[in-house]
């Protein structure tokens, strides 16, 4: 497995991983995941300056993707994406581990990321993985909420 930045000629892959990695919550999540919607040119101007976008290969085959931009004082970490007949071989940990790094690497001490409380096997991944809720949001329609889920990165774990 290889992990690296994409491309800028590579988002539309990385768009189409996510769309296919998000379909399972179509017409389940409401709000409706933005993810689902999220055009090539969003992606790019979100992440301009600030950021980037990861791809994930299994040789030539692009499986997974991931995007990540820095904040005041932590790496945030969205749409995390593996392919449905990828999953449960370790490559979301792999994303995550890689990011970790990445944010290590810059001297960046803390990751977050935001999981919906409607999806309660991503909160028990994510805390499995030692994140932990740091707050939580509700959506103005009240039909869900979300945590921030936060890990702090120390020198042992680096």
């Amino acid at each position: 497995m290889l992990i690296r930045e994409a491309k800028d000629d590579e988002l539309e892959q990385v768009r189409r991983i996510m769309i296919e990695a998000f379909a399972e919550y179509q017409d389940k999540l409401v709000p409706p995941s933005g993810a689902l919607s999220e055009t090539t040119e969003q992606i790019r101007e979100k992440l301009s300056g600030r950021g980037g976008t990861l791809l994930v290969f299994q040789d030539s085959e692009a499986i997974g993707s991931a995007q990540y931009y820095a904040k005041e004082d932590y790496l945030y970490i969205g749409r995390i994406s593996v392919l449905p007949q990828w999953r449960g071989q370790g490559i979301g940990k792999a994303i995550v581990s890689y990011l970790e790094e990445l944010a290590a690497s810059k001297s960046i001490n803390e990751i977050r990321l935001g999981v919906r409380l409607s999806l309660p096997q991503n909160v028990d991944y994510y805390t499995k993985l030692n994140y932990k809720p740091i707050e939580e949001h509700e959506y103005p329609c009240k039909s869900d909420r979300w945590y921030i889920m936060s890990k702090m990165l120390d020198q042992q774990e680096r």
